[in-house]
C-alpha cells in the first residue's frame, strides 16, 4: 500500500445502538470506494466487519473492528463497535485514539441507549463528531421528528447539513445544504441555514462579533463557520440518508474527508521521565509515539496488536521501546486491516490505526515510542465491570487449564478480568454484563476447549461477637501409650469494628506452658477462620487466655490447639454472635423520568439514599448505601427498569450488622446444608 501523508488521513469511530446499521454503513462505504467487489449480508454472515463465529451466529457485532478506504486522495480508517451496553468497553478503549465519530441514529426509533453512550464517550473526550439517520426508507421515518429529539436531548449545536429527499419509500436521494442544490427543498436549506447561523457564528470569535453587530453571515462565512465549527467539535452535523439504498453516503464520505480534522490537528499531551507535562509536537518526522488500544487474537498469525500512531513514523522490522512496561520490542510486520484480511505495510504514520504481530510485552493501554523517547501518554480508562460470576471447572482436567484460558480472554478484553476470591475461596470472573460474560465463556469452550459453568457468587459475609464470655475448653484423651490433653480458659469480648483479632496471654505461674501458649493462638485462629455460627471468619474479637492445665506426659502442640478451637466454638456462641454484611457505595445515574422507581427500588434493597446530584441533560446520579447481597444481580435489574439507559458504579464501603431476620435465614440455610453433607 503506498504511504498517505499524514494530512490526508482520517480516523473515524463508528458508534451507536445496535441495530442502527454501522456494521452495514461500513459494509456499503467500503464497497463504494471500491475496495471490496461484493456487499455481504449480516443475515448471510458475510461482511466485512462481523466475520468471528459468535457474531455470525447472534447476528450482531461484539467487539471493533478496523476497516480502511482510499477516498479521493484520503485515507480512511474506520472502526466498527458493538452498540450494546455490555460491550460498551470496546467505545471506551477506543474513543480516546480516534480524531472522530460518526454516531449512527435508526430514523424509526430516534434516540436510543447506545446513542447515549456514543454521545457521552465524544463529549468525555471532546472529539468532533456527526450524526447519520439511517433507514429513512423505512415506514414510519421521520427525519424532521428525530432531528427535533437530537436537539432536545443533546443541544442546538445539533444542526442538520444533509437532508433527505422525499421519505419512507419515495426517499430518493440527499442533498447537502452547504454544497448541494434542489429545486424541491430550496425553500427548507434557506431556512435551515438561517435557523442556524447562530450556532454556526458561535464557531468562532470574529464569526460571533460580526453577527452579534450585523445580524447576518455571508454565505463564504456561513460555510467556513460550519466547517470550523464540525473540525473543532462545536458543531454537530446531522446526515440523514439510507445505507440499504447507498443515499447519503457520498455525503458522509465528503464530510469526513473535508470537515474532520487530520491527525496534525490532534493535540498530544503526554508526560515525560520527570513526571512534567509536555505537548508532543505531530508530524511524520518527530520522534515516534503511539498507543496501543485492542488485542486480538487470529487464528492464523497468532496475537495481532492493535495500535494508533500518534507522531512519527514507524517501520516494519525495526526497534521500539515500550515506556509502559520499560522493555523494547520489535516491530516485525506491519498491518492494516479490512475486518479479518491483513494488509502489510511498510511503515505507519501520524493517524494510521495499524497492527503488529507477536509483541511479547505489550499491551492494552501501553504507550510505546522510537528507542530513547522517555513520554507516556494518558492511560485509557474503561467503565468498571460490575457483574460477578462465580466460575467452577466442568472437570479435573478443565481445572488445570481454565486459569490460562480467562488469561487470554482478559487480555483480548481488558473490562474482563478473574480472580480468586480470599473470603469465599470461590474463583470469579467479572465483565460488564451476562450476555459479554456468556459470550466469553462460549469462546473459552470453542477456542480453548475449557468448560466450566457458572453461578451467582457467594457474599463475604463475616461473623463477630457483640458480648463477653469466659469459657473452658479440654481436649484429653487416652487410647494406649501417651494420651493427649490440652485445658485452656479462654475470655472472648468483642475488639473495635476493623481492628480485626488481637490474642493476650496472661498466664501465670506457668499452668499453661510457654511452649504451648502459641499453638493456643493458632488454634484459635484456625477456629475463627472456620467459623462458628454460619462458617464465615469471626473478626474484631479478643481472644484472653487466662488459664488452664496441662500433663507432663500427655500434654503436645496439638492438644492444646485443640483444646483451643473447643473453646472458641462455646466461647463464641456465649458471647452474642452476630453476622456482618459488606456495604457498598452504589452510584446510579439515570434519566431524570426514572429517578422514582430507582429510588424506590434501592429501598426495597435495604439501601439508605445519601444523596442525588443532577448531572444535566436531562441525567441525575443517586448515591446509596445498600448491602451487597442485594445487588449481586443489579445490572440485569437496573437495565430493566430503565430501557437501558441506566448505569451504575459500586465500590466496597464498610461492614455492618446483617438484621436479625435475615441473619435467622443465612444461619438456617448454612445449617442445612452442614445437615445435608452429614
Amino acid at each position: 500500500m503506498a504511504s498517505t501523508e499524514s494530512g490526508s488521513v482520517r480516523n473515524v469511530g463508528i458508534l451507536g445502538h445496535g441495530g442502527t446499521g454501522k456494521t452495514m454503513l461500513i459494509e456499503h462505504v467500503l464497497h463504494a470506494a471500491g475496495k471490496t467487489n461484493r456487499l455481504g449480508k449480516i443475515q448471510d454472515g458475510n461482511t466485512v466487519c462481523d466475520y468471528l463465529e459468535e457474531e455470525i451466529q447472534r447476528k450482531q457485532t461484539i467487539s471493533m473492528k478496523l476497516a480502511h478506504l482510499d477516498w479521493k486522495g484520503t485515507r480512511v480508517h474506520l472502526v466498527d463497535h458493538p452498540g450494546y451496553a455490555d460491550f460498551l468497553g470496546e467505545v471506551a478503549a477506543s474513543v480516546p485514539v480516534l480524531d472522530a465519530v460518526i454516531i449512527v441514529v435508526d430514523a424509526t426509533t430516534g434516540i436510543q441507549v447506545g446513542t447515549d453512550h456514543a454521545m457521552r464517550y465524544a463529549n468525555l473526550h471532546n472529539t468532533p463528531r456527526a450524526i447519520f439517520v439511517n433507514k429513512l426508507d423505512r415506514e414510519n421515518a421521520d427525519f424532521d421528528r428525530v432531528v427535533e429529539q437530537l436537539r432536545s436531548a443533546y443541544g442546538t449545536q445539533c444542526v442538520p447539513l444533509v437532508i433527505p429527499l422525499g421519505a419512507g419509500e419515495s426517499l430518493h436521494g440527499a442533498v447537502n445544504i452547504l454544497t448541494g442544490r434542489s429545486d424541491e427543498l430550496a425553500d427548507e436549506i434557506d431556512a435551515i441555514r438561517s435557523s442556524i447561523a447562530d450556532v454556526v457564528a458561535e464557531s468562532d470569535d470574529a464569526l460571533l462579533e460580526k453577527y452579534l453587530e450585523t445580524g447576518e453571515l455571508s454565505p463564504e462565512e456561513f460555510d467556513q463557520g460550519l466547517h470550523n465549527g464540525i473540525r473543532s467539535g462545536k458543531t454537530v452535523p446531522i446526515l440523514g440518508g439510507s445505507v440499504e439504498k447507498e443515499i447519503g453516503l457520498t455525503e458522509l464520505l465528503e464530510l469526513i474527508t473535508h470537515s474532520f480534522p487530520t491527525p496534525l490537528e490532534r493535540k498530544v499531551v503526554a508526560t515525560n521521565g520527570s513526571g512534567a507535562s509536555v505537548e508532543l509536537k505531530v508530524g511524520p518526522d518527530t520522534p515516534f509515539v503511539g498507543q496501543v488500544f485492542r488485542s486480538v487474537v487470529d487464528p492464523y498469525v497468532g496475537q495481532l496488536t492493535l495500535f494508533r500512531v500518534l507522531t512519527g513514523t514507524l517501520r516494519s522490522d525495526s526497534d521500539f521501546y515500550n515506556v509502559s512496561t520499560q522493555s523494547k520490542e520489535r516491530t516485525g510486520k506491519l498491518y492494516m486491516m479490512n475486518g479479518k484480511d491483513q494488509v502489510q505495510v511498510d511503515a505507519v504514520y501520524p493517524g494510521d490505526l495499524a497492527a503488529m504481530t507477536k509483541l511479547k510485552h505489550t499491551h492494552f493501554g501501553n504507550t510505546i515510542a522510537a528507542p530513547g523517547t522517555d513520554v507516556k501518554v494518558p492511560p485509557i480508562v474503561l467503565p468498571d465491570s460490575m457483574v460477578k460470576l462465580a466460575i467452577i471447572p466442568k472437570s479435573r482436567a478443565d481445572e488445570d487449564k481454565i486459569g490460562e484460558a480467562l488469561n487470554r480472554l482478559a487480555e483480548e478484553d481488558p473490562t474482563f478480568s478473574h480472580y480468586r476470591d480470599a473470603s469465599t475461596g470461590e474463583h470469579v470472573v467479572k465483565g460488564m454484563g451476562d450476555l459479554q460474560l456468556d459470550i466469553l465463556l462460549d469462546r473459552m469452550k470453542r477456542k480453548y476447549h475449557v468448560e466450566a459453568e457458572t453461578r451467582t457468587p457467594k457474599v463475604a459475609y463475616k461473623e463477630t461477637v457483640k458480648g463477653k464470655s469466659d469459657v473452658q475448653g479440654k481436649h484429653k484423651k487416652q487410647s494406649g501409650g501417651h494420651g493427649q490433653y490440652g485445658d485452656v480458659h479462654l475470655r472472648i469480648s468483642p475488639n473495635v469494628r476493623g481492628e480485626g483479632y488481637k490474642f493476650v496471654d496472661s498466664i501465670v505461674g506457668g499452668v499453661v506452658p510457654k511452649q504451648y501458649i502459641g499453638h493456643v493462638d493458632k488454634g484459635c485462629q484456625d477456629a475463627l477462620e472456620r467459623g462458628v455460627i454460619a462458617g464465615f471468619p469471626v473478626v474484631d474479637v479478643v481472644v484472653e487466655l487466662h488459664f488452664g492445665s496441662y500433663h507432663d506426659v500427655d500434654s503436645s502442640e496439638m492438644a492444646f490447639k485443640i483444646a483451643a478451637s473447643l473453646a472458641i466454638q462455646k466461647g463464641v456462641k456465649e458471647a452474642k454472635p452476630c453476622l456482618l454484611e459488606p456495604v457498598m457505595m452504589i452510584e446510579v445515574t439515570v434519566p431524570d423520568e426514572f429517578m422514582g422507581d430507582v429510588n424506590g427500588d434501592l429501598n426495597s434493597r435495604r439501601g439508605r439514599i445519601m444523596g442525588m446530584e443532577p448531572l444535566g441533560g436531562g441525567r441525575q446520579t443517586v448515591k446509596a448505601l445498600v448491602p451487597e447481597a442485594e445487588v449481586l444481580r443489579y445490572s440485569t435489574d437496573l437495565r430493566s427498569m430503565t430501557g437501558g439507559r441506566g448505569t451504575y458504579v459500586l465500590k466496597f464501603d464498610h461492614y455492618e450488622e446483617v438484621p436479625e431476620h435475615v441473619a435467622q435465614q443465612i444461619i438456617a440455610e448454612y445449617e442445612k446444608a452442614r445437615a445435608s453433607e452429614n
